[in-house]
C-alpha cells in the first residue's frame, strides 16, 4: 500500500511537472504556447514559417536546428516557443492576426502576453538571433537608442504653422 501511494505520488508529480514546465518544448499551436507563456509569466518567441510544402530549405526557421547550438538551446529554455506552420488553417489565422506579410516572421512577446516587444521579417543570423534572444529573455522591452547628435548645426525651421510661430518668436527675441 505504501509503494503504491508513493508511485502515484511521484507519478502524478512528473504528469504535473509536465503541463507547467515548457522549457525546451517547442509547440505548434499559438494557443497553447500562449496559455503556457501565461502560466509561466515567460516570454513567447513566435516563429511564422512560409508554408512547409512552399518552401525552401534556407528560408523556414528550424527551432531544431538551432537547439543544436548549446548557447542558443539554453537561451531559448527561457522561452516559451511557437514553431507555426502558416500552411495549416490554425497557422493561416495566427498569420492573418500577426498581419505580416514577409515569412518567415520573428516576434517575441513580452512575459505578460500583451505586447510585442521585438518583431522582424528580416533573415536573422545565427549571432543577431542569439543577439535578440539574450536581449529579451527576461520579457521586458528595452529602451530603444535614438543616437541624437545635439552638436549638429539648427536648421532653419520649414513652412508648417508651428515653425511660423517659432520664426515669429524668434523676431521678438
Amino acid at each position: 500500500m505504501y509503494v503504491t501511494s508513493a508511485f502515484v505520488l511521484v507519478l502524478g508529480g512528473l504528469f504535473a511537472g509536465a503541463t507547467t514546465d515548457s522549457a525546451g518544448q517547442t509547440f505548434d499551436s499559438y494557443t497553447k504556447a500562449y496559455h503556457a507563456a501565461a502560466e509561466g509569466k515567460r516570454p513567447m518567441l513566435v516563429i511564422l514559417n512560409p508554408p512547409a510544402d512552399q518552401v525552401a530549405a534556407d528560408n523556414a526557421i528550424d527551432v531544431d536546428k538551432l537547439r543544436e547550438d548549446l548557447d542558443i538551446s539554453k537561451l531559448l529554455d527561457s522561452y516559451v516557443v511557437a514553431e507555426i506552420d502558416t500552411g495549416t488553417d490554425h497557422g493561416r489565422k495566427v498569420h492573418e492576426l500577426f498581419g505580416s506579410t514577409q515569412l518567415p516572421r520573428v516576434v517575441v512577446i513580452d512575459n505578460e502576453q500583451k505586447n510585442q516587444i521585438y518583431r522582424t521579417s528580416d533573415h536573422l543570423e545565427t549571432v543577431k538571433l542569439k543577439e535578440v534572444l539574450e536581449t529579451y529573455q527576461d520579457g521586458t522591452p528595452t529602451a530603444v537608442s535614438t543616437n541624437l547628435n545635439w552638436a549638429r548645426q539648427y536648421v532653419q525651421p520649414g513652412n508648417c504653422p508651428n515653425c511660423r510661430r517659432y520664426q515669429q518668436y524668434q523676431q521678438y527675441q
